[in-house]
């Protein structure tokens, strides 16, 4: 039974138990090889571990198996972003908004790819959307830097005043 072992992969996932995790999401793999969600939450795993070449492998499986499944791309974009390859994760985001238009997360993190490269009114225009669809861009922001301060440190670039008051914190 593969979804047992995935339904456990994912409670150890959901407690921080990654290796766990990864035997478990492994085992429903191994009983069943196109089990697509195994594939995309394994890669999800070795992501928060830091291993995202292996987590890219995951999720090119998970599409190769599910083309259409746009949360995979999503998900890839994160990897190749978190390795710098910002091409790449455009790429992917892209994918998934043309299977998925109104899928938020894609065009907030398509638009943090964006501001890597310097590519101001494309990452304003996918900031935009996703703030339009409900997404909060500055919540979303925060999850990956402290502060504008802190990417415009890591990164060495600018940004423009106008995006910079979008991932601000409006103050009372």
């Amino acid at each position: 039974m593969p979804e047992a072992y995935y339904n456990r992969g994912v409670a150890y996932s959901e407690r921080g138990d990654f290796d766990q995790a990864i035997q478990d999401y492994t085992q429903a793999i191994q009983l069943n090889p196109e089990y697509v969600e195994a594939h995309n939450n394994r890669g999800i795993v070795y992501g928060e571990k830091g291993d995202f070449d292996t987590a890219i492998e995951d999720y090119t499986q998970a599409i190769e198996l599910k083309p259409d499944l746009p949360e995979a791309y999503v998900n890839r974009g994160l990897a190749y972003g978190r390795r710098g390859d910002f091409d790449t994760a455009i790429e992917d985001y892209t994918q998934a908004i043309e299977l998925k238009p109104d899928l938020p997360e894609a065009y907030v993190n398509r638009g943090e790819a964006w501001l890597h490269l310097q590519e101001w009114e494309k990452a304003k225009s996918d900031l935009m959307t996703a703030k339009n669809t409900g997404m909060n861009i500055i919540t979303s922001f925060r999850n990956d830097y402290e502060s504008v301060a802190d990417l415009e440190q890591k990164h060495n670039i600018k940004l423009p005043e106008d995006i910079t008051a979008m991932l601000t914190p409006s103050q009372p």
